[in-house]
């Protein structure tokens, strides 16, 4: 799988990042393990049904979310909000 990411995604990560040193490893690892298996429970995936487009949600921690879009080549990542802003 290929998983690739918005210009908007790839800002908002580098803000948060630079912000918080743990927030980085997280988000890392989430991705890291989405790459390697897709259905590993931890990444707690569930689909948006409030959003028109297909879209579907990774918990990074209680707080933070990452939402992407299945595509042919895997995941495109859209955005990396707060848990009130996704939903």
């Amino acid at each position: 799988m290929i998983i690739r990411s918005t210009s908007n995604f790839e800002k908002k990560v580098r803000k948060l990042k630079t912000k918080d040193e743990s927030l980085k490893k997280r988000i890392d690892s989430k991705l890291k393990v989405l790459l390697q298996n897709p259905k590993h429970p931890s990444l707690r995936i569930h689909k948006l049904v409030s959003i028109r487009h297909e879209a579907w949600s990774i918990s990074v921690n209680m707080q933070l979310r990452i939402l992407f879009v299945y595509r042919d080549y895997g995941v495109l990542l859209i955005d990396i909000s707060g848990h009130d802003e996704v939903y």
